[in-house]
């Protein structure tokens, strides 16, 4: 699952190096309409690629395919998934870390992305009780955390 799927790159690479399938969510209506309409040009099918806004309330959006984002049914579902990316600011990392990290299923891999390498001690403070097994790696000054799915947390 690609938390704050933007304009769907994640998502897609993702599909083309074999996924069965792939998860964008997002919290802005234009990001989605954006990855619906690359899905469209890239010939991914509806199928293979889900496409799902996430408003603050917390409930979920499911975008069905010829529907605008306004039109959208409302669903509470809760995934679990083997990976899970969020490339998002420092900030919504933090803020949004428990649901994040929810969508992981336990031992699933959670890499979050977006942040400088002066911000990592942050990420680390925050992440460490929900992920064991984190790495950092770093290119020039960006930064990525990864880690593993505490076994038996249960996060809300």
């Amino acid at each position: 699952m690609n938390y704050s799927c933007c304009q769907l790159i994640l998502c897609y690479i993702r599909v083309q190096f074999g996924a069965a399938s792939s998860v964008g969510i997002d919290v802005d209506p234009q990001a989605i309409t954006a990855a619906t309409q690359n899905a469209a040009l890239n010939k991914i099918s509806p199928n293979k690629m889900q496409l799902t806004l996430v408003p603050p309330d917390g409930r979920t959006h499911e975008v069905v395919e010829g529907q605008s984002p306004n039109s959208m049914g409302v669903t509470t579902e809760s995934e679990s998934f083997d990976i899970v990316i969020a490339n998002i600011l420092l900030n919504p990392l933090l803020d949004l870390a428990d649901d994040i990290v929810s969508h992981a299923k336990p031992g699933a891999v959670v890499a979050v992305s977006g942040i400088i390498s002066e911000q990592v001690p942050y990420i680390m403070e925050r992440y460490s009780p929900l992920l064991e097994s984190i790495s950092v790696t770093e290119i020039d000054d960006w930064a990525c955390v990864c880690g593993t799915k505490r076994r038996g947390l249960t996060v809300n």
